[in-house]
């Protein structure tokens, strides 16, 4: 998925918010990695380093790279963990 991070960046200024839906690894190391998906809201994105970054739980701070982001929409305030891909 392709995003343009200066027009995202842009809009996130005056105001706007999104919530990202992503997928991220269960295991590292296995022959075969495992996938989970969860959406969080979208905290910030960097131009420079083509990353965006969100708080998992409302918590935690993590960034992500723009193939691990399965799609972006208006933030409504719902989070969910998904499914394992």
């Amino acid at each position: 998925m392709q995003f343009d991070l200066a027009a995202l960046e842009d809009q996130m200024t005056l105001g706007k918010s999104f919530k990202i839906k992503y997928r991220y690894p269960l295991e590292t190391g296995t022959n075969r990695e495992r996938f989970a998906v969860r959406s969080d809201k979208l905290m910030d994105v960097s131009k420079e380093l083509g990353r965006f970054y969100t708080l998992y739980r409302g918590v935690t701070p993590i960034w992500l790279e723009a193939d691990e982001i399965i799609e972006m929409s208006p933030d409504d305030g719902l989070y969910e963990d998904f499914a394992d891909e």
